[in-house]
């Protein structure tokens, strides 16, 4: 069926699926192969537990200082699905426990673009009835409006969770005015800072280019994943504020705070934090380098192909004002399938995709795309370029004529 496979492929291969998941950098592998020696169980009180324990105290501080919250409210889990499970189930298991002020059913806003990490487990209480769901539009731009959150807000809202930045077309949510309009909300409503809703923040694909302070953020709850931060897979944390209230999703020796039981892994945490403060100390200039290799991918492709479509808002050329993700990159030639062409692309040496890996079983076309006003046919033919520590622009000039070439050949054989 994909003869084409077989023909004309590169050895040298480029990569531009970061926001699939990174390559793991030097430092956190130097991490991760150092700390490998620490094997001792931390919840043993013998000295080898006591070691692990010890550095994965220290650990914690060390993510803490950079999200400027306190080291007891960094929550170490597997991965960004289960920390972002852990924020919907977590706080909807919360308020069965507690005394609410009415027995409405709870409910819950967040939007139409969600990874399917926060979209699911929604979908699955609301099914269940246990939940009442407003999901937010985002317009053309991929934007969600604060106003229209605000007047969502209900007595009985428990959370409202919308991520930092959309995984497929990176644009970035108005994260810090959603969290300053809940907290005026609250005191309108003659609730403390604890008080539900509850605001989660899914910031898995921003830590390489955003800042994570929790408390400019005002957040209850953030979730932020290794893998996409050039870390290693298997880790991923939830930041959980001092006085909320959540729920455990997962059962049996009451680690991390009781909220995630199982053996912690402290090489792997270790690591991850090497990577998130690598990340951090270097999303300046990275912000800055990917800016212009995007800006410059965009333009050579529109001329190269002027009926290309390009989703999701654009920075400004000052880039004054961010308005997507500096590395991120959606479009569709028009006429091409997403398959089609990531397979043809993959057989020249690139490697790009066009929607959440978690998504790209499935056969229908991105949601994403849908939500932004786009057909169903027009959501099946959307590519996902997004560049990495690695991208050159060298690379991402051969990108565009391999394209070109595959949009050439394609209308010929019509």
């Amino acid at each position: 069926m994909f003869s084409f496979i077989k023909k004309g492929f590169s050895n040298t291969r480029v990569y531009l699926d970061y926001a699939g998941t990174a390559s793991v950098s030097d430092r956190a592998k130097a991490e991760l192969s150092r700390t490998l020696s620490i094997f001792g169980n931390p919840s043993a009180i013998h000295k080898e537990g006591a070691i692990a324990s010890q550095a994965l105290d220290r650990t914690r501080g060390k993510v803490a200082r950079i999200l400027n919250a306190h080291a007891y409210e960094i929550i170490f889990v597997g991965s960004g699905t289960e920390s972002c499970n852990l924020a919907v189930l977590g706080t909807y298991f919360g308020t069965k426990n507690e005394e609410r002020r009415t027995k409405n059913v709870p409910h819950i806003i967040t939007s139409s673009i969600e990874h399917p990490s926060v979209l699911e487990p929604i979908r699955h209480l609301e099914k269940e009835g246990k939940i009442l769901v407003t999901y937010l539009p985002v317009y053309e731009d991929g934007v969600v409006k604060v106003s229209d959150m605000r007047n969502a807000l209900t007595p009985d809202t428990i959370l409202v969770s919308i991520m930092y930045a959309n995984n497929e077309i990176g644009t970035l949510q108005p994260v810090k005015e959603i969290g300053r309009a809940i907290e005026e909300w609250k005191k309108e409503q003659n609730r403390n800072h604890t008080a539900y809703p509850y605001f989660h923040i899914d910031a898995c694909q921003a830590g390489n280019y955003l800042s994570l302070d929790v408390l400019r953020l005002r957040c209850h709850l953030m979730s932020v994943n290794s893998s996409k931060l050039y870390g290693p897979k298997g880790i991923a944390l939830i930041y959980k504020r001092e006085g909320i209230r959540i729920e455990p999703i997962t059962y049996g020796g009451g680690q991390e705070r009781g909220l995630r039981s199982g053996t912690e892994s402290v090489a792997l945490a270790l690591s991850f934090a090497e990577a998130l403060s690598e990340s951090q100390e270097m999303k300046d200039k990275e912000v800055m380098r990917l800016q212009t290799l995007r800006d410059d991918f965009k333009k050579g492709l529109e001329v190269a192909i002027p009926s290309v479509v390009f989703y999701g808002a654009w920075d400004d050329e000052s880039h004054k004002n961010m308005k997507r993700l500096p590395n991120n990159i959606n479009f569709r030639v028009p006429g091409i399938q997403s398959e089609e062409m990531i397979l043809r692309l993959d057989a020249k040496g690139f490697a790009v995709s066009h929607k959440s890996a978690c998504a790209s079983q499935e056969d229908d076309g991105s949601y994403v795309i849908m939500a932004l006003g786009a057909t169903e046919k027009e959501a099946k033919e959307n590519i996902r370029v997004t560049l990495g520590r690695d991208t050159i622009w060298k690379d991402l000039e051969r990108l565009i004529d391999a394209i070109v070439d595959i949009n050439n050949k394609y209308s010929n054989n019509k």
